[in-house]
């Protein structure tokens, strides 16, 4: 995401390859139903890791699939499955995501059915996410932020007493401070990135703790941005103005570069919450080639024998539909 190369060039490439890895989860990656784990995962070239426990609280043993992806620009990290034990023995497929973590993390189920996630932080720290399934669904309940490696601090999160701890220091030196969180909306499984940088609005920030519609919406932004569906610029996470703006249904962000004898780019999204809950996202983006402009003199003594090419612009517009935790494309449209 951080590679400051005129990528909205490739954003239909993008774009394409982010969702046919979202929408390749249910398609080809879990079964519906099986015995084991490697019976329920049919891409055996991957890397998998899994783990057992009670999610349901009905006696039989049930699983969570984590499957690490290779390395690519957009959608790397790992896609998940949840499945619950069936009175034969096996396992039926609940519901599989596209929620990036990073390598080497690991998952495991707590004595009360708690899915524990850990994965190394983008700070050389450690992000513990902890996920309870209650109301239907799976939602976070808790968990912590480690930055003891370099800045020496931890913050746990509780979410259902609403209280957070956050410890410094080492050895004698160590100390705890109790705060409070502010109100939140319940954060299901896939509808955030699994990293507590990009969730600091939520827990540390509270700008706009009153306005829980609005921490589900930027969640879901987040999810694009940790999903590079966005062009690069877009998706430096720490630059606030670049958020959506608006509520009572409709949001909007925006975000511009411009680049002499290079290139322009420009790029809105509007946000829009249906009546089935689920959210409908509109993505204009719009590129304009400047590298025309590399032939101009310093001076610009030359500038009236350059020749501005006819099509030097393209856009792109993609419509997706956010709904239990999936992107799914619903159209697409390129111009010139």
């Amino acid at each position: 995401m951080n590679t400051h190369t005129p990528r909205i060039v490739f954003a239909t490439i993008a774009l394409v390859f982010a969702l046919a890895i979202t929408e390749g989860v249910n398609a080809q990656n879990f079964k519906q139903s099986g015995k084991t784990p490697a019976e329920l995962y049919t891409k055996k070239s991957k890397s998998m890791i899994s783990a057992q426990g009670d999610f349901d609280k009905d006696g039989k043993k049930d699983l969570v699939i984590a499957v690490n992806q290779d390395y690519t620009d957009v959608g790397d990290g790992t896609d998940f499955a949840f499945y619950f034990g069936n009175a034969q023995g096996g396992y039926t497929l609940f519901r599989a995501y596209d929620a990036s973590v990073s390598e080497n993390s690991k998952i495991t189920v707590t004595d009360k059915g708690v899915v524990r996630i850990e994965s190394p932080a983008y700070d050389d720290g450690t992000d513990v996410f902890l996920f309870r399934f209650q109301d239907g669904d799976f939602y976070l309940i808790g968990g912590k932020k480690d930055r003891h490696k370099k800045e020496h601090y931890d913050i746990s999160y509780n979410f259902l007493t609403g209280k957070q701890i956050k410890t410094t220091g080492e050895g004698k030196a160590k100390k705890s401070e109790n705060g409070i969180m502010p109100k939140m909306p319940q954060l299901r499984f896939g509808w955030f990135p699994l990293h507590y940088n990009m969730l600091g609005y939520l827990f540390e920030e509270g700008e706009d703790s009153g306005d829980m519609e609005y921490q589900t919406v930027m969640g879901i932004f987040r999810l694009m941005q940790s999903n590079d569906m966005l062009f690069w610029h877009f998706c430096d996470y720490e630059n606030p103005y670049r958020n959506p703006q608006g509520g009572d249904g409709g949001w909007t962000a925006y975000d511009e570069l411009m680049k002499p004898a290079c290139y322009n780019a420009y790029s809105q999204l509007s946000i829009s919450k249906q009546s089935d809950s689920s959210y409908l996202l509109d993505l204009s983006e719009t590129f304009e080639d400047r590298s025309y402009e590399q032939q101009l003199n310093e001076d610009m003594s030359n500038i009236d024998e350059i020749e501005i090419p006819d099509n030097n612009e393209s856009s792109t517009e993609t419509k997706w539909i956010f709904k239990d935790g999936v992107f799914k494309m619903i159209s697409k449209t390129e111009g010139k």
